[in-house]
C-alpha cells in the first residue's frame, strides 16, 4: 500500500470547517496533526525548532503570520520553500492600530479607568484624527489599510517606504523613502510603526530619532518591539516628550511585570493579539494556503515566497 504524503497543520484557531476545506482540496495527502509532523512533506501553521529539526522530510512551510523573522533565525534549510500570510491580517490590525488611534486621541483609556473608581471628571483638551498628521512607517498590507481609514476620516497621512515607488499609493497623501524618515515623522501628530524584524529596522527609532519627533506626539507599533528603544521610549513618556504609546508588541514578549513601561503615562499595552481572534482572518489565511496547495499540487510557481534575504 503506497504511504500517502502527509500535510501537518499546526494552526491552532482553525476550526472544523477549515480543516474539511483543507482535506478536499488536500488530494492525495493525509492530513495530520502536529504530533505528524515529523514525515509530513508540508506544514501549514507554525513549528518551534524541536519540530522543524524532525521534520526531515519538509519541502514546504506556509506560516500563518505574516512575520517569519523566527524561521530565519532558526535556520531553516534554503532548501524548504518559505510562504507566508501576508496581508491576512491587514484588517483585523488596521483595526487595533485605528482602536489605539482613538482612545488616545479622544483619552478614552483614561475615561475608562476613572469609570471602575465611580469618578466623574474632565481629563482635559482632545484631538481629532480629522486634520491631523498621521504618518505610517510600512505601507505594507496592514500599513495601507490603516492609511486608508486615517484619510477616510480626514486626516493628512504619510506614508514611509524602503524602495522608491513611481507614484504614490491612493492612501497616502504623501510618500516618503526611509532615507527621509526624520522628515517624514517631524511635525505627525501619530507615527505608527508596522516594520518586520529585520536588520534594518532594528532600533530604528532610536532615542535621537523619537527626540525628533513633534512634542506630544502618539507613537504606535504593531510590528515587532525591536524597532523601537523601549526604554528610550518610556522615559520620553514619562518626560512628556511623547504623548502616548499604543503596542501590541514589546522586546522582549512577554513584557516582564517589572518593566517600567507598564505605568507609564498614557500608555496602552495589548500582547501580540491584534491579528488574533477575527474569524475572518483564519478564513482568509485558510483561503491562501489552499490556493498555494493547488499551485504546489500543480507544480505551478506560487504568487509570492518569502525573500529570505530582506526578511519577509
Amino acid at each position: 500500500m503506497e504511504t500517502k504524503r502527509k500535510i501537518a497543520v499546526t494552526y491552532s484557531d482553525i476550526m472544523d470547517r477549515h480543516m474539511a476545506q483543507i482535506r478536499t482540496a488536500a488530494e492525495g495527502f493525509e492530513v495530520v496533526s502536529e504530533e505528524g509532523i515529523g514525515d509530513c512533506e508540508i506544514i501549514f501553521g507554525q513549528a518551534n525548532a524541536k519540530q522543524l529539526a524532525s521534520a526531515k522530510q519538509l519541502k514546504w512551510l506556509h506560516a500563518q503570520s505574516a512575520g517569519v523573522d523566527h524561521y530565519l533565525k532558526m535556520g531553516l534549510s534554503d532548501g524548504v520553500i518559505l510562504t507566508n500570510s501576508a496581508g491576512m491580517h491587514s484588517i483585523s490590525i488596521a483595526e487595533h492600530m485605528m482602536g489605539f488611534t482613538l482612545m488616545l486621541m479622544r483619552r478614552l483609556h483614561s475615561y475608562a479607568i476613572q469609570q471602575p473608581q465611580h469618578t466623574w471628571d474632565y481629563l482635559g483638551p482632545v484631538k481629532s484624527v480629522y486634520r491631523s498628521v498621521i504618518c505610517v512607517v510600512g505601507l505594507g498590507g496592514i500599513g495601507s489599510y490603516y492609511a486608508a481609514s486615517c484619510r477616510a476620516l480626514g486626516a493628512v497621512v504619510r506614508g514611509v517606504v524602503r524602495s522608491p515607488r513611481k507614484t504614490a499609493p491612493g492612501c497616502v497623501d504623501e510618500l516618503f523613502t526611509i532615507d527621509r524618515l526624520d522628515e517624514a515623522i517631524k511635525d505627525a501628530d501619530v507615527v505608527a510603526l508596522v516594520l518586520p524584524d529585520t536588520k534594518e529596522t532594528v532600533r530604528l527609532f532610536d532615542r535621537e530619532r523619537m527626540l525628533k519627533m513633534k512634542k506630544g506626539a502618539i507613537i504606535l507599533n504593531v510590528g515587532r518591539g525591536s524597532a523601537i528603544a523601549q526604554d528610550a521610549m518610556t522615559e520620553l513618556l514619562e518626560s512628556g516628550h511623547l504623548g502616548g504609546a499604543g503596542l501590541d508588541v514589546t522586546e522582549p514578549e512577554p513584557l516582564p511585570a517589572d518593566s517600567k513601561l507598564w505605568d507609564a503615562p498614557n500608555v496602552i499595552l495589548t500582547p501580540h493579539i491584534s491579528g488574533g481572534g477575527l474569524e475572518l482572518t483564519v478564513d482568509l489565511i485558510v483561503e491562501r494556503f489552499i490556493k498555494y496547495l493547488k499551485d504546489y499540487m500543480a507544480g505551478r510557481p506560487f504568487e509570492r515566497v518569502v525573500d529570505r534575504k530582506a526578511g519577509y
